[in-house]
């Protein structure tokens, strides 16, 4: 009899902190909303007075100013802050407008600075384009890192002068290529094959083919570079593909005379 006393006695007590929690859940609740609204009121208040102040005084948003750009058409970048011309200059919503910005891959970093007058200047710093990568679909132009940028559309003449990078892993492989290739050679390369995820092909712009071996690339455009300094051009013509992939050797291949 005592035990189920004690044991009534602890079930109520439970009730009553479960009951206690509930009620206390709930005015909480009320409170956040209501000092929400409450928040929300005062920021329309100071809001609509600051735009009273800057249209008195001339502190409306009226110019923005944005650095010359290459790839990116200024309309793009205008048209998130035109949506707000006339309204206060204080009150510009500059972090909504910067995630904007974000999302264009061709935006590599940018500043947005306001005068506090009727000025915003923006200075934007490009993506640049360091070579085409072809998916088997599409060229993708990728940057320093990697990172695709944009497709190749119309503008496709603007970026003639990079290389192609063709095959499996090829895009993750391209800086290492870069790095190990002389720099006189990059204007000199169409086309880099990854074969077999281990070396590379290169397609020349005088139509030479050039099989490279795994490592050592430098040595052997080097080599390459030795060689056809002691050539004549038409002799140049008439081959089709230089192997390159035997240390201190040149393999040569020249073309089917039909």
């Amino acid at each position: 009899m005592t035990k189920n006393r004690i044991n009534k006695k602890k079930t109520n007590a439970y009730s009553i902190i479960r009951f206690t929690a509930f009620i206390v859940f709930i005015v909480v609740l009320i409170f956040i909303y209501y000092d929400a609204d409450k928040f929300n009121t005062i920021n329309k208040v100071f809001a609509k007075n600051i735009e009273k102040f800057s249209k008195n005084y001339g502190y409306s948003f009226t110019k923005v100013n944005i650095n010359k750009l290459i790839n990116i058409k200024p309309n793009e970048i205008e048209k998130n802050f035109t949506k707000y011309y006339g309204n206060s200059i204080f009150l510009i919503p500059i972090k909504k407008i910067s995630k904007n910005l974000h999302q264009n891959k061709w935006i590599k970093d940018f500043t947005i600075k306001s005068d506090y007058k009727n000025t915003i200047n923006v200075n934007i710093v490009e993506s640049i384009p360091v070579g085409i990568y072809f998916n088997g679909e599409d060229n993708l132009l990728f940057d320093e890192n990697g990172k695709i940028i944009d497709s190749v559309n119309s503008n496709y003449n603007l970026y003639l002068h990079l290389i192609i990078f063709e095959g499996s892993n090829s895009l993750f492989n391209a800086n290492i290529f870069f790095n190990s290739l002389p720099l006189l050679f990059r204007n000199e390369i169409i086309k880099a094959f990854f074969v077999n995820n281990r070396r590379w092909d290169v397609e020349l712009r005088n139509g030479i083919n050039i099989k490279l071996p795994e490592n050592n690339i430098l040595d052997s455009f080097n080599n390459y570079d030795k060689f056809y300094k002691n050539v004549s051009n038409q002799e140049l013509a008439e081959i089709e593909m230089i192997d390159l992939r035997i240390p201190k050797q040149i393999v040569i291949k020249f073309k089917t005379i039909k």
